[in-house]
């Protein structure tokens, strides 16, 4: 990812898988087209697998090997834009959460195009229905202009809307899309929710991955992750600094770093979805209350946890009930790792605070099934409830003396609360 700071202007998106699921009517289009003349039928896991490098090799990939001729795959087509054309908007539906977030985009002042290779009158329809406009420009594939991967569309439309590669992201749901990216100079985002895979994503370039929409916010808000100085700002309060753009390739690096030492972990959400324990190379001795209840060891090789929110001056912020989980990060264990998602990166100690008494602990809360005012209203009330999980807030301004080494380690996707 770049280490550019400036605030992000440009949103350069795709559209099928990534501001719209799709699937169902280019389904039905392409059976209409292939189906009265004796081909198998496509269901929609098939096309999904042969969506993305626009519509003539979507219909030219659901013929026959040995019935696809030129003249063939020109009659299929036509009759596919027909019925597309009269039922692209039957089962067409943009994702949960994507039009809230162009909103907000918006609202910020953001420009917002789109770049498809579903051909233009198609995709400028869709686009005018569901998004208005929320989008400024829409350019799909036209004569005489190379489709995604090419870059052609990209750069006609940071020209069209005036941006520039340092403050424009792109952003999209497959291999095309990071390819895309990069040819045109760009820093990609990966959506987890379109019709690729995130391995896929990671592979072609994706410089950072998201979940849900609401995710992009603040890369946009914030501006690019500036990696160069959230190394100074950590190592300059003693702490070790470690940047990975993905969940596997952090993955990778705590399982050798752990390899034959003995670890702890305090409750984590985090190492959970990162798919630890069962990640842990076999000489790591282990040591998790998640797993054998009731087991605290406090005096590890290693201690990992993650935090509520770290800030971009350098410091984390934690809060915890029973205190094991912060107390591990204090005293104890030889060294401390911090494991932290990107989600979880405020601008300063202020937001960060807020951010772990106003979402991580309110979300804790629900999963616990606390009977608090924020488990109901996802809000903290500073209550004064028997079960109340919030007893203590923990500010590291520092890494602790008394560890030989204390670590933070970001992850360019969202993690845990």
């Amino acid at each position: 990812m770049s280490t550019s700071s400036h605030p992000i202007l440009l949103a350069a998106l795709d559209l099928d898988g990534t501001l719209l699921n799709t699937l169902g009517d280019l389904c039905d289009s392409v059976n209409c087209a292939i189906v009265p003349r004796g081909f198998p039928a496509v269901d929609e896991e098939l096309t999904r697998q042969r969506v993305g490098n626009g519509v003539r090799r979507l219909v030219e990939r659901c013929i026959p090997e040995e019935k696809r001729t030129e003249a063939m795959i020109d009659e299929c087509l036509d009759d596919f834009r027909t019925a597309y054309n009269e039922r692209m908007m039957n089962r067409t539906q943009p994702y949960d959460g994507i039009v809230d977030t162009l909103k907000k985009l918006h609202e910020q002042g953001v420009s917002i195009g789109v770049m498809s290779n579903k051909y233009d009158l198609a995709a400028k329809a869709l686009v005018r229905h569901y998004f208005g406009d929320l989008v400024q420009l829409t350019l799909g594939e036209r004569p005489g202009i190379p489709r995604k991967p090419d870059p052609a569309s990209t750069l006609e439309l940071m020209h069209e809307l005036g941006g520039v590669p340092e403050t424009t992201l792109y952003i999209g749901d497959s291999s095309t899309d990071m390819q895309t990216a990069c040819n045109a100079g760009l820093t990609a985002v990966g959506v987890m929710w379109g019709f690729r895979s995130p391995e896929e994503l990671e592979e072609t370039g994706a410089s950072a991955l998201v979940a849900e929409p609401a995710e992009l916010l603040p890369l946009f808000e914030r501006g690019l992750l500036n990696v160069d100085a959230l190394t100074r700002a950590f190592t300059s309060r003693g702490f070790a600094f470690s940047y990975f753009p993905t969940a596997k390739e952090a993955a990778r690096y705590i399982v050798s770093a752990c390899a034959g030492k003995s670890v702890a972990l305090g409750g984590s959400m985090t190492f959970k979805e990162m798919g630890f324990p069962e990640a842990f190379a076999d000489s790591t001795e282990v040591h998790w209350h998640w797993v054998t209840k009731g087991e605290y060891y406090q005096t590890p090789d290693i201690y990992l946890t993650s935090a509520n929110a770290l800030s971009e001056s350098g410091e984390a912020v934690n809060i915890d009930g029973t205190c094991n989980r912060v107390a591990g990060t204090l005293y104890g264990p030889k060294q401390c790792m911090f494991v932290c998602g990107i989600n979880k990166l405020c601008p300063d100690l202020a937001s960060a605070v807020e951010r772990a008494r106003n979402v991580a602990a309110p979300k804790n809360a629900q999963r616990l099934g606390t009977r608090t005012p924020c488990a109901a209203d996802g809000k903290c009330h500073d209550c004064k409830s028997p079960a109340r999980i919030c007893r203590a807030l923990v500010v590291h301004m520092g890494a602790p003396k008394g560890f030989e080494k204390c670590e933070i380690v970001l992850v360019g996707e969202s993690l845990g609360y």
